[in-house]
């Protein structure tokens, strides 16, 4: 949490023997008349001066704010002495908060005071990560237990996926950060410098390149404050790890009948002795050049002693490719029989379809140092019984 001197600026009407300070900006904006949170409150705050001309000032109970916020407490009765109010002045008590947005201020200063007829039901994403980045700063994220299910709910249809992950790190939602982690891995793609595409924003035509992020920094940029630096850091490592591990793991079947096709080992038998396995060059040509023909329209030159490392495409697609690929074989003639080799074709694609399947639930995994943080968040929430 930010130092209190940081977040507040306090004023108090000068005795008779000071000078009368000056605070020209902050006086000429104020608004002749608060919006009431208490009708008996002592406190104005003076809301969002850096954000708009006239910052709106909210009347509310000093005891009631300081008892819903650690930070709003050191604010008004810490160690600061100059955010104490004075006994006996005949001035209002006043606390500047420039920096500050006025809405979510409003709503937040609304939950504590108990006036629950001004809280939505359902909430945008732009709307919740405003509010949410002003409750971590106030340390009073816990307020949002009772409508955090269904703000999420209605939030997570954005496909603003920087925000998504940041507003799900805050509140411990564990299922929307893992599912937004793995669509950043299945959509992220490789540049020509070999650094991480991250497709931070899903364009609606599905077209890959639109709306990228090739460096970390935009990422860290984009998440902050809520998520630290050396979280998104990490994080970004974890998804190049897992897409390289996928593409890797994707693609085993695959060089398993090449290597069996090398070898010819095709299946094919003579149509007069089906018992007596043998292999026809042109089955055998066929299968072969479709498999390194198949993969080469990938972009991965299945031939090379590391084929995954030159494939620079997201995993969607590569997996949208592996559903469609097909391998072909000969038809059954008088001289050879082909019904093992297509046998052998089918087998081929149940276990791509197995393996993908494994390899589609690993990106959703979390690691253990993540998933402590989001439950400890989940428990302020409310959201850590939607685990079990």
């Amino acid at each position: 949490m930010e130092h209190a001197a940081t977040i507040a600026n306090v004023h108090e009407p000068p005795s008779a023997d000071e000078p009368c300070p000056k605070r020209p900006k902050l006086e000429s904006t104020e608004p002749e008349h608060p919006s009431i949170l208490d009708e008996h409150g002592d406190l104005r705050l003076c809301v969002g001066a850096d954000h708009v001309d006239q910052p709106p000032t909210y009347l509310v109970c000093s005891k009631t704010i300081a008892r819903s916020s650690p930070v709003m407490k050191n604010i008004l009765s810490g160690d600061f002495v100059e955010s104490r109010h004075r006994e006996g002045s005949q001035g209002e008590w006043v606390v500047h908060l420039p920096v500050d947005q006025p809405t979510p201020m409003r709503l937040m200063l609304a939950i504590m005071h108990g006036d629950f007829r001004q809280v939505p039901e359902t909430m945008d994403l732009p709307t919740l990560h405003t509010l949410v980045v002003l409750m971590d700063k106030y340390d009073t994220i816990s307020l949002t237990r009772p409508w955090v299910r269904a703000w999420l709910n209605s939030a997570k249809i954005s496909r603003d996926h920087a925000k998504l992950l940041s507003v799900a790190w805050i509140l411990g939602d564990l299922a929307l950060f893992s599912t937004t982690s793995s669509h950043l891995i299945e959509s992220s793609t490789i540049n020509e410098e070999g650094d991480l595409i991250i497709d931070l924003i899903s364009s609606t035509s599905g077209t890959e390149g639109e709306n990228q992020a090739s460096q970390t920094g935009l990422l860290v940029n984009l998440t902050a404050p809520l998520i630290p630096t050396s979280v998104i850091e990490t994080h970004v490592e974890r998804m190049a790890i897992k897409r390289a591990q996928w593409i890797s793991g994707g693609i085993v079947p695959h060089l398993q009948l090449y290597e069996a096709l090398k070898r010819g080992d095709c299946g094919c038998r003579y149509t007069s002795a089906l018992q007596l396995k043998t292999t026809s060059p042109r089955c055998r040509a066929l299968a072969l050049g479709s498999l390194v023909q198949g993969f080469l329209d990938m972009g991965i030159n299945i031939t090379k002693a590391n084929p995954t490392s030159t494939y620079i495409g997201s995993l969607s697609s590569l997996r949208d490719r592996f559903g469609k690929f097909e391998i072909f074989v000969e038809r059954n003639c008088e001289i050879y029989n082909h019904d093992d080799c297509a046998n052998m074709r089918m087998t081929s694609k149940s276990q791509i379809r197995r393996r993908i399947h494994r390899l589609n639930m690993s990106l959703t995994h979390i690691e253990p140092d993540y998933e402590v943080r989001l439950e400890t968040q989940a428990k302020k929430t409310g959201l850590f019984s939607n685990w079990n």
